[in-house]
């Protein structure tokens, strides 16, 4: 008796289909795994970000001829009346003597001091202690990322350790350097004296070098006048000059807002806000107005006494304005769930998952936050164990 062909293509069959069962029973019974995530309180903000201008009183610095500029003055540095701020030179020759006799006054400076500490007697371990602070000094400075102080603190660095191993019988080496030092410095100032000019401030306040164009255009008299069409328009106006001063000691913002977003912060006399591009911290402003137009756009300005280098030297930024900040528990929305037409969510402790019903302050695409119960048994609470995946949930259900 022949035996069909059949039968094997029917065995192969049911084995796949029982296959196939298989991987999605597993499939099913990993995806229906109960998944929970802790109640943690936390504080967000609700940012508002935004892009305009900063405005000061400020007046030009005009700058004479020459082809490159030596700055005296940090941006951002309170400067006073006729103080110099630049030197400008009439070609590279000129600047190069003006650098040669700057480091050559750099060496004369250290050498100055390590003498002064020959004749005055220094002991070695009060010498040891001042080297070793300036050395604490140095690497301060340059873990925190602020390498324009290191030149100050390594010159004195130099000056303790060119004293530290001299003599006595060492003043008369020092005595001749100092003098051949002087003479190369009289020299150098002499030969860049007369292609070389001063730039001085014509009134106080605080120095920015360079010049953007706005200067004579967002000015503090155009404060009331503002609006998003203007701000829309603004052109900038070259003019010549080496810097700015900035002399009010306030400062201000322009920025345009949607109608939405301007009615969010009506009735505020204050706003904390953000400069994400020049810092992490956060400022608090008042607000001088904030009016809205038929256009659906609206026009903030705030105002600021705080002076900081980074924000005086700045123009164009964005900014994020805090409209609201909130404190609760927070849960993602798919753990969000309607029982009996209320809403909530369920809760896993001890192997018992329990309902508790929710509200929240705010709310994202991703999450929400809920307020916190006075005790586990009175709602949510914090560190309750949040069901974010799972089927066929129930209140008092024992989870296997």
């Amino acid at each position: 008796m022949k035996r069909s062909r059949l039968t094997p293509l029917l065995t192969a069959a049911f084995l796949l289909a029982v296959a196939v069962y298989i991987s999605y029973q597993v499939a099913a019974n990993l995806t229906q795994q109960i998944q929970t995530v802790d109640a943690l309180e936390v504080t967000v903000e609700d940012k508002i970000p935004a892009w305009g201008y900063f405005i000061r009183e400020q007046i030009t610095v005009p700058g004479g001829s020459g082809s490159s500029a030596e700055y005296l003055v940090e941006d951002g540095e309170k400067v006073a009346r006729s103080q110099k701020l630049a030197v400008l030179f009439d070609g590279e020759a000129v600047r190069q003597a003006y650098d040669q006799a700057s480091d050559l006054e750099d060496r004369l400076e250290a050498l100055t001091y390590a003498y002064s500490m020959v004749t005055s007697g220094v002991d070695s371990i009060k010498m040891d202690q001042l080297i070793f602070d300036d050395i604490l000094s140095v690497t301060g400075d340059l873990a925190a990322g602020e390498a324009f102080r290191v030149s100050g603190d390594y010159s004195a660095l130099q000056q303790l350790v060119a004293s530290r191993g001299a003599t006595e019988e060492d003043k008369e080496a020092f005595e001749q350097q100092i003098a051949q030092l002087e003479k190369e410095i009289a020299a150098a100032k002499k030969q860049y004296a007369s292609g070389s000019s001063s730039i001085k401030a014509p009134d106080a306040g605080y120095f920015v070098s360079g010049l953007d164009g706005y200067e004579t255009v967002l000015t503090v008299d155009s404060l009331d006048s503002l609006t998003p069409d203007t701000l829309d328009s603004l052109q900038s106006v070259q003019a010549g000059g080496v810097g700015s001063i900035t002399t009010g000691f306030r400062w201000y913002y322009a920025a345009v807002l949607s109608r939405e977003e301007a009615d969010k912060l009506q009735q505020r006399s204050s706003l904390e806000v953000y400069f994400p591009e020049l810092s992490a911290r956060k400022l608090t402003m008042k607000v001088r107005r904030l009016q809205s137009y038929e256009d659906g756009r609206a026009i903030l300005i705030l105002e600021s006494d705080r002076m900081e280098p980074l924000w005086l030297a700045a123009r164009e930024q964005d900014i994020d304005i805090v409209a609201g900040s909130y404190t609760g528990l927070k849960v993602p929305s798919k753990a969000l769930r309607q029982q009996d037409g209320q809403w909530g969510v369920f809760v896993l402790d001890s192997g018992v998952a329990s309902f508790k019903p929710v509200t929240w302050t705010y709310s994202t695409d991703s999450y929400f936050l809920a307020p916190c119960a006075k005790s586990a048994k009175e709602g949510l609470y914090r560190y309750d164990r949040v069901i974010v995946q799972g089927k066929d949930l129930a209140d008092n259900k024992v989870i296997q």
